[in-house]
């Protein structure tokens, strides 16, 4: 029996859905592949099988509806038919006669009574027609292959089947593998012990799980891709043990020896959010809430800055200066390493002398750790501006200090008066890097700063009363008392942790403030 090949168009793989029958299926798959495998390969498995059971259906169709009209063909009274023109239009053969064509002698006509409820004649026994010209369904080329539907939806179904992967509690991941869970090696508390070891006298790690294998004496038959995987699966469900490594690489870490930093967010990242109406801001505020580094901004699409190619600047504030961080803000995060699941990514800095610098991707806090002593060796300050770029390896980013000829400048300098108070003054400083001057703000010592920070976190004081204070203390560094909405940002991040939007909003609403255009504020007593 002739069948025609399956067409399946854009249509039906882009409103595909995964479905319980296509997890079962490929729950199967990895039991008899009996390795652990990729998002994409299983996405791959499932069209393959998608194909298949639609050619299956399409051919028992065909079978239940009749042989497919050929004009080649010969049929015979009483026998069933299916017309691929007539739109799979089928019926049976009610006559056969021969023809009446002195050049084709062989031709013979059937009368077929259609399930239209009409009769129509057709030709059989013609060799020379272009309808005998037909694909067969076991067909693997063309616009139906796995190779093309792969090429073109390959992507969107793989983010469909992640997530339909990820609900299932029979089959789990590391990585971007997955596995039936109930063929998973099992490692008793043991290996864990050992492998606590190993990674302890490795100072905390990172090691990926070779490594740790090596060291630990596993008594196995069982595929190394498998013992692998399940000793993967073993570390990441005790919380001893964090999965650090970027996208694509497995990688493990002592929770216990991580910098305190990435496990817990510093009183200077720690910000007490309070309600704010973003409706009162204008227009210039907008725009310059997007220009301004700080992992609690939200990309806003009607006013966001143009985002980052190969490279991003980044201005420095107070907090993440002194913790030695860059925040992760919609301008940023791209930049950074990232992996499927874990919470903490370790990576690595190069700045402009190739010294590497071991850093963290805090993705809870959303920001990146391990800035502090390079900071402090090339001279930054509140207000410094650093450019980062990806570097030539995964995991790698190349990190420098906007250029600038060293030199002495005017620089708002925050001080700490005798009664512990905080006075801003103009002074000369050195200046290393290049700066934003809305946001520099030089500090001496930071002893007497950060026991502030220390007392406020436990007594921590009214927002109105800080920003009043601040503003008033910016003012007396101008003839006309007015001071611009991204200096008194700047300058309250230093005594506490405040997003851009709680600010401006609070310039923009509160009658102690008066506006004197293009951002610059002044208080209104």
């Amino acid at each position: 029996m002739v069948l025609v090949e399956i067409q399946l168009d854009e249509a039906y793989w882009k409103t595909l859905e995964i479905n319980q029958q296509d997890i079962e299926y490929l729950y199967t798959y990895l039991l008899e592949t009996e390795k652990p495998l990729p998002s994409e390969q299983l996405a791959g498995a499932l069209i393959k099988e998608r194909i298949r059971k639609e050619k299956e259906s399409l051919a028992r169709k065909q079978q239940k509806n009749g042989e497919i009209y050929l004009p080649k063909m010969e049929f015979s009274k009483g026998d069933k038919v299916q017309f691929p023109a007539l739109n799979w239009l089928s019926g049976e053969v009610s006559d056969v006669r021969q023809g009446n064509n002195p050049e084709l002698p062989e031709l013979k006509v059937m009368t077929v009574a259609l399930e239209n409820g009409k009769s129509r004649q057709f030709a059989m026994n013609l060799i020379d027609h272009p309808l005998n010209e037909v694909k067969t369904i076991t067909g693997e080329e063309g616009d139906n292959s796995e190779i093309t539907i792969i090429e073109q939806f390959g992507d969107e179904i793989t983010v469909k089947l992640e997530e339909q992967l990820d609900q299932n509690k029979d089959i789990v991941r590391i990585g971007d593998k997955w596995f039936p869970k109930s063929l998973l090696i099992e490692f008793n508390v043991g290996h864990l012990n050992l492998a606590e070891a190993v990674l302890d006298m490795h100072a905390g790690g990172p090691l990926t799980v070779d490594a740790l294998l090596d060291q630990i004496e596993i008594d196995s038959d069982d595929p190394e891709e498998l013992v692998r995987f399940s000793l993967n699966v073993a570390l990441e469900q005790d919380p001893r043990f964090d999965e650090v490594g970027p996208s694509g690489e497995v990688q493990w870490y002592l929770n216990r020896l991580e910098p305190e930093f990435v496990r817990e967010k510093p009183v200077q990242l720690v910000f007490q959010p309070v309600e704010y109406d973003r409706e009162v801001m204008t227009e210039d505020m907008l725009k310059a809430e997007q220009r301004i580094d700080d992992e609690h901004i939200e990309l806003d699409p009607e006013y966001q800055r143009k985002m980052p190619g190969k490279e991003v600047s980044i201005v420095l504030n107070y907090p993440h200066w002194r913790v030695g961080s860059i925040p992760l803000t919609p301008y940023t995060k791209a930049f950074f390493p990232t992996a499927l699941e874990s919470p903490r990514v370790k990576f690595k800095f190069i700045d402009p002398q190739g010294e590497e610098i071991s850093a963290w991707v805090v993705r809870p806090y959303n920001y990146v750790y391990g800035l502090r002593e390079w900071y402090e060796e090339m001279e930054l300050m509140p207000g410094s501006m650093i450019k980062i770029k990806p570097g030539k390896e995964p995991g790698e980013i190349y990190i420098q200090p906007e250029k600038k000829r060293s030199n002495r400048e005017w620089i708002r300098t925050l001080l700490i008066g005798a009664d512990g108070g905080i006075v801003f003054a103009m002074l000369k400083q050195t200046i290393t890097a290049d700066y934003n001057e809305r946001m520099a703000v030089a500090i001496p010592t930071t002893d007497g700063l950060d026991e502030l920070w220390q007392k406020r976190a436990n007594n921590p004081r009214p927002l109105n009363q800080d920003i009043v204070n601040t503003m008033r203390e910016l003012a007396k560094l101008n003839p006309q008392g007015h001071v611009h909405a991204m200096e008194l940002y700047a300058a309250l991040n230093c005594i506490r942790r405040c997003p851009p939007g709680v600010v401006f909003s609070k310039l923009a609403s509160d009658p102690e403030f008066s506006s004197v255009g293009d951002l610059y504020f002044r208080l209104s007593e």
